[in-house]
Parts: C-alpha cells; structure tokens; sequence
C-alpha cells in the first residue's frame, strides 16, 4: 500500500509544473508597466488620454485637479497636448493620470 501511494505522489510531482521565479515575476510586472507608460498619444478627450506603446495602448481619465501636465518639463494644461507627440504618463489605481509629460 505504501508504493502504492509513492507511486500516486511521484506521478503527481511529474505533472506538476517546476516553480521558475521568471515567470512569478512576471505576475507582478503587468501592474508596474501598466502604471508607467511611454508612447504616442492617440486619442485626447476632455475626461481621456490614450498613449500607445508599440505593445499596447493605455487608456486613463483626466481629473483636472490630481494631473500634472508638462511639455518639455515645463507646466502646461491638458488643452496643450497634441495628438502624436511623444510622452510618458502614470496612472494611479483607479486609473486616472497622476502625471503626463511630453517631450
């Protein structure tokens, strides 16, 4: 009865998938490159900004009094961007641009 059950345990450790720390990293990379990101701004609206990376684009909302914007590192308003200038953003987590730089 004891081989028996070695027998089912060692099956069991054979199907098993071996733990690779890469791909646990990995798990916790998306939020980070999610909430950072650089690219070219597709789409403005008065409550969006969507900046696309050759990856993906992101999609966040406008709050006039928690985002920062700044072109060449100077202040600036929201009306200044434009479309397809390059830049950088950061979103908090519920998904509002805290910081837009274009450059």
């Amino acid at each position: 009865m004891k081989k028996l059950g070695l027998f089912v345990v060692a099956l069991a450790l054979l199907g098993a998938k071996p733990f690779d720390r890469t791909s646990a990293d990995e798990g916790a990379s998306p939020l980070s490159t999610d909430r950072k990101v650089h690219g070219v701004i597709t789409s403005i609206a008065p409550s969006t900004l969507t900046i696309a990376s050759q990856q993906r684009a992101v999609t966040g909302k406008i709050d006039p009094a928690r985002t920062k914007v700044s072109i060449n590192g100077r202040p600036a308003k929201v009306t200044d961007l434009q479309l397809t200038a390059h830049a950088r953003g950061e979103l908090c987590l519920d998904d509002v641009w805290l910081v837009i730089d274009t450059h």
